[in-house]
Protein backbone atom coordinates (compact mmCIF):
# COMPACT_ATOMS: atom_id res chain seq x y z
CA UNK A 1 0.00 0.00 0.00
CA UNK A 2 1.33 3.69 -0.86
CA UNK A 3 1.30 5.72 2.23
CA UNK A 4 0.28 9.00 1.60
CA UNK A 5 0.84 10.74 5.14
CA UNK A 6 3.08 13.70 6.06
CA UNK A 7 5.66 11.02 7.37
CA UNK A 8 6.41 10.06 4.00
CA UNK A 9 6.05 13.04 2.39
CA UNK A 10 9.30 13.79 -0.06
CA UNK A 11 8.85 17.57 -0.68
CA UNK A 12 6.13 20.28 0.31
CA UNK A 13 5.80 23.89 -1.63
CA UNK A 14 3.54 25.82 0.74
CA UNK A 15 4.51 29.15 -0.86
CA UNK A 16 3.02 28.37 -3.99
CA UNK A 17 -1.14 28.91 -4.54
CA UNK A 18 -2.55 25.92 -4.56
CA UNK A 19 -0.04 24.35 -2.15
CA UNK A 20 1.49 21.33 -3.11
CA UNK A 21 2.95 17.70 -1.25
CA UNK A 22 4.84 16.13 -3.08
CA UNK A 23 5.78 11.72 -2.79
CA UNK A 24 7.71 9.30 -4.41
CA UNK A 25 6.63 5.89 -5.29
CA UNK A 26 9.48 3.81 -6.56
CA UNK A 27 10.56 6.26 -9.81
CA UNK A 28 7.14 8.14 -9.77
CA UNK A 29 6.34 11.28 -8.36
CA UNK A 30 3.03 12.12 -6.50
CA UNK A 31 1.74 15.52 -5.82
CA UNK A 32 -1.59 16.24 -4.03
CA UNK A 33 -2.30 19.85 -4.23
CA UNK A 34 -4.27 21.61 -1.63
CA UNK A 35 -5.08 25.18 -0.42
CA UNK A 36 -7.05 26.92 2.62
CA UNK A 37 -10.80 26.23 1.33
CA UNK A 38 -9.33 21.90 1.01
CA UNK A 39 -6.99 21.01 3.75
CA UNK A 40 -3.85 19.22 3.62
CA UNK A 41 -5.13 16.13 5.64
CA UNK A 42 -8.71 16.10 3.82
CA UNK A 43 -6.62 16.16 0.36
CA UNK A 44 -3.97 13.24 1.50
CA UNK A 45 -6.95 11.49 2.46
CA UNK A 46 -8.84 11.51 -0.82
CA UNK A 47 -5.63 10.74 -2.71
CA UNK A 48 -5.19 8.01 -0.13
CA UNK A 49 -8.57 6.04 -1.06
CA UNK A 50 -7.80 5.47 -4.52
CA UNK A 51 -3.82 6.03 -5.22
CA UNK A 52 -3.32 2.23 -4.89
CA UNK A 53 -6.22 1.82 -7.53
CA UNK A 54 -4.41 4.92 -9.90
CA UNK A 55 -1.13 2.76 -10.06
CA UNK A 56 -2.74 -0.67 -10.81
CA UNK A 57 -4.16 1.46 -13.95
CA UNK A 58 -1.16 3.15 -15.73
CA UNK A 59 -0.93 0.60 -18.11
CA UNK A 60 -4.06 2.01 -19.07
CA UNK A 61 -2.96 5.25 -18.76
CA UNK A 62 0.19 4.64 -21.18
CA UNK A 63 -2.18 2.90 -23.45
CA UNK A 64 -4.50 5.73 -23.69
CA UNK A 65 -1.56 7.99 -24.40
CA UNK A 66 0.14 6.12 -27.05
CA UNK A 67 -2.73 6.62 -29.01
CA UNK A 68 -2.31 10.47 -28.79
CA UNK A 69 1.30 9.97 -29.69
CA UNK A 70 0.71 7.65 -32.35
CA UNK A 71 -1.26 10.90 -33.98
CA UNK A 72 1.92 12.90 -33.23
CA UNK A 73 4.68 10.77 -34.44
CA UNK A 74 3.19 7.87 -36.70
CA UNK A 75 6.22 6.67 -38.64
CA UNK A 76 7.89 5.64 -34.78
CA UNK A 77 5.06 3.87 -33.95
CA UNK A 78 4.51 2.40 -37.22
CA UNK A 79 7.86 0.94 -36.51
CA UNK A 80 7.52 0.33 -33.00
CA UNK A 81 4.51 -1.64 -33.58
CA UNK A 82 5.80 -4.14 -36.05
CA UNK A 83 8.57 -5.64 -33.61
CA UNK A 84 7.28 -6.68 -29.78
CA UNK A 85 8.88 -4.54 -27.65
CA UNK A 86 10.49 -5.60 -24.53
CA UNK A 87 10.32 -1.95 -22.98
CA UNK A 88 8.11 0.77 -23.18
CA UNK A 89 8.60 3.70 -25.16
CA UNK A 90 6.41 5.72 -22.90
CA UNK A 91 6.26 6.08 -19.27
CA UNK A 92 4.17 7.12 -16.14
CA UNK A 93 6.37 10.33 -14.81
CA UNK A 94 4.02 11.50 -12.10
CA UNK A 95 0.54 11.07 -10.79
CA UNK A 96 -1.07 14.36 -10.06
CA UNK A 97 -4.41 15.32 -7.65
CA UNK A 98 -5.46 18.77 -8.43
CA UNK A 99 -8.15 20.62 -6.63
CA UNK A 100 -9.99 21.03 -9.87
CA UNK A 101 -9.90 17.94 -11.24
CA UNK A 102 -12.22 15.34 -9.95
CA UNK A 103 -9.57 12.37 -10.20
CA UNK A 104 -6.43 11.42 -10.91
CA UNK A 105 -3.59 13.10 -14.19
CA UNK A 106 -1.28 10.60 -15.16
CA UNK A 107 1.81 12.92 -16.69
CA UNK A 108 3.42 10.44 -19.19
CA UNK A 109 6.58 10.93 -21.13
CA UNK A 110 8.91 9.45 -23.41
CA UNK A 111 10.79 7.00 -21.71
CA UNK A 112 14.55 7.80 -20.83
CA UNK A 113 15.96 4.77 -20.27
CA UNK A 114 14.78 3.25 -23.23
CA UNK A 115 17.39 1.21 -25.02
CA UNK A 116 17.40 0.01 -28.51
CA UNK A 117 15.56 -2.86 -29.61
CA UNK A 118 15.20 -4.68 -32.79
CA UNK A 119 13.49 -7.46 -34.20
CA UNK A 120 12.73 -9.25 -37.30
CA UNK A 121 9.96 -8.35 -39.68
CA UNK A 122 9.17 -9.11 -43.37
CA UNK A 123 9.48 -6.95 -45.60
CA UNK A 124 6.97 -6.33 -48.88
CA UNK A 125 8.87 -9.29 -50.89
CA UNK A 126 8.21 -11.66 -47.01
CA UNK A 127 11.43 -11.52 -47.00
CA UNK A 128 13.45 -11.46 -43.19
CA UNK A 129 14.82 -8.06 -42.78
CA UNK A 130 15.71 -6.45 -39.47
CA UNK A 131 14.29 -3.34 -37.96
CA UNK A 132 16.30 -1.15 -35.21
CA UNK A 133 14.27 1.32 -32.82
CA UNK A 134 17.58 3.19 -32.00
CA UNK A 135 16.20 6.33 -30.32
CA UNK A 136 12.78 7.79 -29.15
CA UNK A 137 11.53 11.31 -31.12
CA UNK A 138 12.99 14.29 -29.77
CA UNK A 139 9.84 16.33 -27.70
CA UNK A 140 9.91 17.40 -24.15
CA UNK A 141 5.98 17.89 -23.40
CA UNK A 142 4.01 15.57 -21.30
CA UNK A 143 0.71 13.99 -22.51
CA UNK A 144 -1.66 14.30 -19.82
CA UNK A 145 -4.39 11.71 -19.30
CA UNK A 146 -6.82 12.05 -16.70
CA UNK A 147 -8.96 9.60 -14.93
CA UNK A 148 -12.24 11.42 -13.68
CA UNK A 149 -13.95 9.57 -10.75
CA UNK A 150 -16.42 7.20 -13.07
CA UNK A 151 -12.95 5.25 -14.51
CA UNK A 152 -12.82 7.36 -18.17
CA UNK A 153 -9.85 8.59 -19.38
CA UNK A 154 -9.42 11.42 -21.39
CA UNK A 155 -6.75 13.90 -22.69
CA UNK A 156 -6.14 16.87 -20.95
CA UNK A 157 -4.79 20.03 -22.54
Amino acid sequence: MIDLSRSRMYGHWDHLDPMICEFQHGSTMIYISYDNTHSMESRLGIAQKTVDADFNRISEAISFAQKISEKNYPDFWEKANQITLKQSPLIVFSLRYQLDFDGVIYDISWNPGFRPESGTILDEYFLEEELTINALPEHKKYINVGRDCNGRFNEIA
